[in-house]
This record gives C-alpha cells, sequence and structure tokens, in this order.
C-alpha cells in the first residue's frame, strides 16, 4: 500500500487536451481553477502533444499521458480517454458535455462513445459534470458509474464584476457571445428584426448569419474574438445578453453577464435554466416568436430587468473561482488518501 504525507506539497497533475484554434474555454477554467487552488496543492499542467483527432493520435496521447508524475491526475476534459493507463485510484475525470455524440452517427459515434465513454468514465476513481444535465446526458451513457460522479460547476473570473449602473438607453445593446450553430445566432437575430437596439457579437460569422443581419436591418458589430479582459469589458458596455442556445453543458456566459449586472435572455433547453439559477428570462431557442416576445418583454419592462439584475448578482455569486477551486482540492485531498495498488 502507498501512502502521501498528511502535509507538504501535494502534486496535481492537469492533464490537458492540445486545443484546435478558438478553442480555449476549458483552458480558461483551469487556469481560474489553478490560480485560486491553496498553496499546498503544485499543481502543473501537461498537454497532449497531439491534437485529438483520429484514433492512433488519441492512443498515442493516452501512452504519452502514463508517463507524467503526480500524486493526484486531474482528465480536465475533452480527452477522455487519457484515463486509460493512470493510476484509477487516484484519477479524477472532468466531462464537461457529450457533445461528441450530437455531432457524429453510426460507425464513427460508435468508436467516440467507446473511446470516450464506456472506456474512459469507469478508469476514473472520481468523475465531475458541470451540470445536472451533462450528469444526466453521462448517466444515459454510462449509468454504472452513477456513485463515482460529482457536481463541480464552471467559475466565473473575478474580472467580470459588477458594472457601474446606468440609465437605460434608448437603443439598448445586445450582446452574442459565440457563433457555432449551437449559439442560435440566426434566429436570435430574426426575433430582434424590428425591435429598436443594437447587436455586438463576438465570434466568427457565416454566410448564414451575414444573411439574417442583412435581412433584420439591425446595426450591428462584430469582433471576431476578445482576450478574456476585452470580454469583461463587453459586458460592461453591452445592456443585455441575449444566449438563447440550443444546447450547452453548462453555459457560463449567463454568469458573466450576471456577475456583470447586466440582465440575461436565455434558453429553457439543456443546462441553461439550471445555470441561470432562476434569474433569466427563459425562451423557446427553436422558437423565432418565443424569443422574439422574450426580447420584446425585457426591452420594455424595467421592473423586470432590475429583478433579474438582483437575483443574477446573488447566481453569479455561487461560482466564484475560490468556491469552485476549494470543491476541487477537497477532490484532490480525497484522491490523494485512497491506496493507489487498488486500481
Amino acid at each position: 500500500m502507498s501512502t502521501l504525507p498528511t502535509s507538504g506539497p501535494l502534486r496535481v497533475a492537469h492533464l490537458m487536451r492540445r486545443p484546435l484554434p478558438g478553442y480555449f474555454s476549458i483552458e480558461g477554467q483551469f487556469e481560474l481553477v489553478r490560480r485560486f487552488l491553496p498553496p499546498r496543492y503544485q499543481c502543473e499542467t501537461w498537454v497532449c502533444p497531439r491534437f485529438s483527432r483520429g484514433i492512433w493520435p488519441r492512443l498515442r496521447n493516452a501512452r504519452a499521458a502514463a508517463r507524467v508524475s503526480a500524486d493526484v491526475w486531474h482528465v480536465t476534459g475533452d480527452v477522455h480517454y487519457l484515463t486509460y493507463h493512470l493510476p484509477k485510484a487516484r484519477t479524477l475525470l472532468t466531462v464537461h458535455d457529450c457533445v461528441f455524440l450530437h455531432q457524429t452517427s453510426g460507425l464513427r459515434r460508435w468508436l467516440i462513445k467507446k473511446m470516450f465513454y464506456d472506456w474512459a468514465v469507469p478508469r476514473a476513481a472520481i468523475v465531475t459534470v458541470i451540470s445536472q444535465a451533462t450528469r444526466r446526458e453521462l448517466l444515459s451513457l454510462v449509468p454504472e458509474v452513477e456513485p463515482s460522479v460529482r457536481q463541480v460547476p464552471c467559475c466565473v473570473s473575478p474580472e467580470f464584476a459588477k458594472a457601474l449602473d446606468r440609465p437605460w438607453p434608448e437603443t439598448p445593446e445586445v450582446l452574442m457571445v459565440g457563433t457555432k450553430p449551437n449559439k442560435n445566432l440566426v434566429r436570435m437575430v430574426q426575433a430582434l428584426a424590428g425591435l429598436r437596439c443594437r447587436l455586438h457579437i463576438v465570434g466568427e460569422q457565416d454566410a448564414d448569419l451575414r444573411a439574417a443581419l442583412a435581412a433584420s436591418n439591425l446595426p450591428w458589430r462584430n469582433s471576431p474574438s476578445l482576450t478574456a479582459h476585452d470580454m469583461a469589458q463587453a459586458y460592461r458596455d453591452c445592456d443585455l445578453l441575449a444566449f438563447a442556445s440550443t444546447y450547452e453543458g453548462f453555459g457560463l456566459p449567463i454568469i458573466e453577464a450576471q456577475a456583470t449586472g447586466r440582465p440575461v435572455l436565455t434558453s429553457d433547453a439543456a443546462s441553461m435554466p439550471e445555470a441561470s439559477g432562476g434569474a433569466a428570462l427563459l425562451v423557446n431557442p427553436f422558437e423565432v416568436a418565443s424569443m422574439a416576445a422574450g426580447f420584446r418583454r425585457l426591452l420594455e419592462d424595467s421592473v423586470l430587468r432590475a429583478d433579474l439584475v438582483r437575483r443574477g448578482l446573488e447566481n453569479a455569486a455561487l461560482y466564484a473561482a475560490p468556491r469552485v477551486a476549494r470543491m476541487y482540492a477537497d477532490i484532490y485531498d480525497e484522491l490523494s488518501s485512497l491506496d493507489s495498488s487498488t486500481s
């Protein structure tokens, strides 16, 4: 039986994917966790040598991860298969969503399910999910791991702090974050057509979105990409967040907007009602009429906006980075006390 000292540094390895261009959400989350972990946790990052594409690069990543030295191994997400050769008793896996399976079909979907879920998830002593929606979806795939699943949510950076109060403008700015298909921007733009507002869209635009913007006659500006600092400023500059996505594992922009003191319109689907904590206006993301009615109400009802801002600030406090880092620290302590010979 191997034991670890009860005092002194605890070596934690954050095993990270090699991010594709534009994919940095997981990296940002765990940079925050490392920043706010108590000093006794010596947390180092290890990045996959290969992009997570295809069978052989993934298997080579898993082999390379087996050479990482640590007291606790934390597979931070999107590369679940890194658990294959790690000591099970000291391994934590974070599952953010099950979007892989929504993007594939046939033999490819079968293989992704095997590599990322059936073979990988049971190889971790503890599995964390970022929402109850992700928990339900994960357990529908690998129900046998239910006893090992815990919920640790996403965290919000202190940079997203309450902005100064200001009068509601004649032409409010509506912020939209992300332009991937699940972000549902075309329908949201259609829902806002004819309303007095202007748009700020963060993300690359495709032909469908450009056509919807042209048809809407709405004034708009675009930021293809923003640093974390500039993203925080974008929330301060806007008057409300529109985030009626069709699928999210969590929905961090909801919390970022709430922490800034901005009212939020979001989806009644997937994890978004849970993330919003009842402090957002919920709409059906698949119905333009539902979104249009929601936008009209939010733009016209000052009492509703003030109530959503007040309750949103309370909800955002639950996701403060120091609080979430402490939740991970407790799991690291728990794993460090387990007998690695049982793996």
